[in-house]
């Protein structure tokens, strides 16, 4: 795979991850609004929830930046 199919095939990754994210957030949205639940849960107090909402961005910015990061420290 010669370095223009490699940007082509990244591209196309991040614009999936885009489309999915987006899709899931427009249906939860959605969902949410259907229900009419005025109440909502409050989990600003769950650890776990926290440390996923840390963690999993992090991991999502260190997989698409790794191969840019590799082209600059290769010699």
């Amino acid at each position: 795979m010669n370095e223009f199919d490699f940007r082509w095939a990244l591209m196309l990754l991040c614009l999936l991850l885009f489309g999915l994210s987006f899709a899931v957030l427009l249906w939860a949205a959605w969902r949410h609004h259907r229900r009419g639940d005025v109440e909502g849960v409050n989990f600003h107090s769950s650890l776990a929830v926290e440390i996923a909402w840390t963690i999993a961005p992090c991991i999502i910015v260190l997989l698409l930046v790794w191969p840019t990061a590799r082209i600059f420290w290769t010699p």
